[in-house]
């Protein structure tokens, strides 16, 4: 009796999923975005972190083809659990954009940059703001 062979694809996959994994940046995106219904099969984070892979997958393609650069990759080592990627659909990515784009990209990449900064023990040493500060007095030149 022979028994059948699967070679997956991990490339460098591994450690960005770890690295996303080690940052938290999925719970973190499923606490500020939840899903609204339980027949979705991914959350918005596990989405995101599908887009991060196939976007650091040295590969540049349209949302319609997600699942077939995941077909050759180890889904359950990437996502911790059984995942299919026929699940990486256009639409669910499409929703998960409108649903990020809704929330606020800006104010969700504060949050998780945040986290990370937590995590990782980063500490800043300065701040920068793009937003403009009205003076509350002038300062007057002096001839």
């Amino acid at each position: 009796m022979q028994q059948e062979i699967q070679i997956k694809n991990f490339d460098h996959l591994g450690l960005i999923a770890g690295m996303i994994d080690e940052l938290g940046i999925v719970e973190c995106i499923d606490k500020e975005i939840p899903k609204k219904s339980d027949d979705k099969l991914l959350s918005y984070g596990e989405l995101v972190k599908a887009m991060i892979l196939n976007g650091l997958g040295y590969v540049n393609k349209q949302l319609y083809l997600v699942p077939k650069f995941f077909s050759d990759k180890p889904l359950n080592i990437l996502f911790k659990r059984d995942v299919k990627a026929e699940w990486f659909n256009d639409d669910s990515l499409g929703r998960t954009l409108d649903a990020l784009y809704q929330y606020g990209v800006s104010k969700l990449y504060q949050i998780i940059a945040l986290k990370a900064m937590n995590v990782l023990g980063l500490i800043p040493k300065t701040f920068h703001s793009a937003n403009q500060f009205p003076c509350r007095r002038r300062i007057q030149k002096h001839s």
